[in-house]
């Protein structure tokens, strides 16, 4: 009997992996940790750092004692979380937490670097070499469950490397450029036992989040929320008052952001601990006190700053966005067109939020209205507001392609076509220190219609009518005590740097008066659906009717109905749309940010009957 060939079998159904090939790898995600460091919290939860790739890990406390298996049951703070030897296209770092029993589920830190020794350059500096990229920095850092703070209980003692009025209370330093980086986020209010809180301390105090350029793709960062504080100055009197003390935080990024994401930004909300940027007039040098949350893209030898979005999920409290095409030890050349912000979006509630887009901005959206917020750009394709604009400021260079709110509008103001030299007011350092300065990033407010200044670079009072500004205006609701303006200069003195005008520069003529300075070039397409009321408006002239709340050459309002926007607010339906260059973050933000699902009570009622 002749027995039959067996039947080859398919490469596509051979049961184990090729030899040269280790695809069962795969199914463990990153692999085999290089290194694995674990720990517990003195609030008792449990937690684990793992690092993936070339590299080494080392986590300390407070007394410099490194975390051992010996003594991971013991709980203690983190002081020093570091990462050498890191490849940027190969290594990630990943931490979790397990909670307690009582539900804590925080871990605290209050360091972590990354430092550049995972390649080494040419030893010969001058020689060129095409078929190696050096790579120090790190691909992705994703510890949600980790959170920025001040974990020792002596004060903060050593100045800060951005901010340098203020010490450092903790920092990230990754000086080669991490690409996606999540963690908990800061918290200025965590004291650790025995210490003393940091709105005690009668000093500034910073986190610093320092991230270098990555050799490719840009910079992403993921929190889940940010909170400062400040304190009053205790030699403060009102003959004599000093500058409130600040705890904030600052995200510096070089090169391009991708991506800034939190749910939430919280701050001090007291008159007297605001941060100084955010004043309605600008204060004298001796009282500058930047504060709050600031997230900045700087320039660097490879490029211009650039932020592709910004997005907070919920409400924003003191919170700052700057674009520099410089870095900001450099004085800053006005002109530039890299400084660019492609999406601005905050989801719910605004308390003192400042945007400076000096080579300006494409789409700004507020979820649940525009309240308490300060916009100086070069120019806005779009501006939408799902209800109403109050107390807010918006001063664009050029033009505002579509402003649309969805409620009423009153005390804001919206200027198109004003000359504002963008790049000193985001940061003018007169050295290369950045411990004195004006500009916002030092804490002075941009200028504004109702707050000129007097720039000392051009000796002119900012900001003051150009030509071609224009602005198309969509509102659902009433107008009050609110100014929309397109080249009209009401105080046409300022564009002279004569000495009387420096002395006088915050008393502009009223819109509407003969004086007015009317650019040719200035249009403004306005509907408004409710009634406007200027009558006791003091930036409108008493000869103008009280219905005058817009101001141009050419000025065409019509009245009716408006449909408000769409911006998404939370609860959200779906995850926000990611660009390829984000595209390992989709899991994340679906695993974070999609709304829990919540059973159908059939199918409870089901499972209940057959448990039973």
């Amino acid at each position: 009997m002749l027995k039959r060939k067996p039947t080859p079998t398919r490469r596509s159904l051979r049961p184990s992996a090729e030899h040269l090939e280790p695809r069962q790898l795969l199914s463990s995600g990153l692999g085999k940790p290089t290194a694995t460091v674990r720990g517990t919290d003195p609030d008792g939860a449990q937690w684990t750092l793992r690092l993936y790739g070339p590299g080494t890990l080392n986590v300390v406390d407070q007394n410099g004692n490194a975390f051992t298996k010996t003594n991971r049951g013991t709980p203690d703070l983190i002081d020093t979380i570091t990462v050498a030897g890191t490849i940027t296209s190969a290594t990630k770092l990943v931490g979790t937490v397990i909670p307690s029993a009582s539900g804590a589920n925080k871990v605290h830190f209050q360091n972590l670097i990354v430092s550049q020794t995972g390649e080494l350059g040419n030893i010969d500096p001058g020689r060129v070499s095409f078929n190696k990229v050096i790579q120090n920095g790190i691909d992705a850092i994703d510890m949600p469950g980790f959170w920025l703070a001040h974990t020792e209980t002596t004060t903060p003692s050593i100045a800060s490397l951005i901010h340098t009025n203020a010490k450092s209370a903790g920092a990230i330093d990754i000086p080669g450029g991490v690409i996606t980086l999540r963690f908990g986020g800061v918290d200025a209010t965590f004291t650790p036992k025995g210490g003393t809180p940091l709105n005690r301390t009668g000093q500034s105090n910073e986190f610093e989040i320092n991230l270098g350029l990555p050799i490719t793709t840009g910079t992403s960062v993921i929190v889940n929320k940010v909170i400062t504080t400040g304190q009053v100055n205790p030699s403060s009197t009102p003959s004599s008052p000093a500058a409130p003390f600040q705890d904030f935080a600052t995200f510096l990024v070089s090169g391009r952001l991708n991506l800034f994401q939190a749910n939430e930004i919280d701050g001090s909300t007291a008159q007297d601990t605001l941060p100084t940027q955010f004043a309605s007039t600008a204060p004298s040098s001796s009282l500058l006190s930047p504060g709050g949350t600031f997230v900045i893209s700087q320039g660097s030898v490879a490029g211009t700053g650039q932020i592709g979005t910004v997005r907070i999920l919920g409400g924003a409290t003191n919170f700052t966005t700057l674009v520099d095409s410089y870095p900001l030890a450099q004085t800053p050349v006005e002109g530039a067109l890299g400084a660019r912000i492609r999406n601005f979006s905050v989801g719910g509630e605004t308390n003192n939020v400042l945007l400076m887009a000096p080579s300006g901005s494409r789409y700004v959206n507020f979820g649940l209205g525009m309240d308490n917020v300060t916009i100086n750009s070069l120019t806005i394709s779009a501006l939408r507001a799902n209800r109403d604009a109050t107390n807010s400021t918006v001063t664009v260079s050029r033009s505002i392609g579509n402003l649309l709110i969805g409620g009423p509008v009153e005390n804001t103001n919206v200027q198109a076509g004003y000359a504002q030299s963008l790049f000193t007011d985001t940061n003018f350092p007169p050295t290369s220190v950045l411990g004195a300065g004006s500009g916002v990033f030092f804490g002075t407010p941009p200028p504004t219609i109702t707050d000129p200044q007097v720039i000392s670079t051009t000796g002119l009072t900012e900001p003051y009518a150009q030509n071609t500004g224009t602005m198309r205006v969509r509102i659902a609701g009433d107008v009050t005590n609110s100014v929309f303006s397109a080249s009209v200069d009401p105080n046409p003195s300022g564009l002279s740097a004569i000495e009387f005008e420096k002395s006088r520069p915050n008393i502009p003529f009223p819109f509407g008066a003969p004086n007015n300075l009317v650019l040719p070039r200035g249009v403004i397409n306005a509907k408004v659906e409710g009634t406007i009321d200027n009558s006791t408006n003091p930036l409108v002239a008493t000869t103008a009717p009280a219905s005058a709340a817009f101001f141009a050459r050419k000025v065409h309002l019509a009245t009716g109905p408006v449909i408000p926007p769409e911006v998404p607010y939370q609860p959200y339906a779906h995850p926000p749309a990611l660009h390829k260059g984000q595209s390992s973050l989709e899991g994340l933000l679906k695993l974070d940010h999609l709304p829990k699902r919540v059973a159908r009570p059939r199918a409870a009622a089901r499972r209940a009957q057959g448990k039973a």
